[in-house]
């Protein structure tokens, strides 16, 4: 049976550096640092973070790496891969939600504009909430 769309939902469409952005910036609040401090701690300019987080830049591999460190150490992920897997989740989530995602610069389908940044979120919190509960759940033995 297919799953029932919220109308207002259903012409707006994300990208997947937003996507990954929020994700950043949800885990950074988490451990309670400004993205001043955050990016001190990782030796970035704080505009760097900021347009990371906003989505305005899409994270390089170096930039990864090294925001998959500072989640690791602060026990919030296992392995830097899972930045892509809570960014995934999320992805997934907004398409329940009749989101359309789409990568890269690639041109957004005719009638289609950007989501409200609340919709995004919201979603990304929830999707966060769960994966922060499932790590503090025992068993969860996976490690770089």
């Amino acid at each position: 049976m297919p799953e029932t769309v919220p109308p207002l939902l259903t012409p707006l469409c994300v990208d997947f550096s937003t996507i990954f952005g929020r994700v950043v910036g949800a885990l950074r609040q988490e451990i309670k640092k400004s993205q001043a401090e955050f990016s001190r701690d990782i030796k970035w300019d704080r505009g760097l973070l900021a347009r990371i987080e906003s989505g305005r830049n899409t994270a390089g591999v170096d930039n990864i790496y090294e925001l998959g460190t500072q989640f690791r150490d602060a026990n919030l992920i296992h392995r830097r891969a899972d930045l892509f897997e809570i960014a995934d989740r999320v992805a997934a989530r907004a398409r329940e939600r009749g989101l359309r995602i789409w990568v890269g610069n690639l041109p957004k389908p005719d009638g289609e504009g950007p989501i409200e940044v609340l919709t995004l979120d919201r979603i990304v919190s929830r999707v966060v909430d769960d994966w922060l509960d499932e790590m503090r759940q025992p068993n969860q033995s996976i490690k770089e």
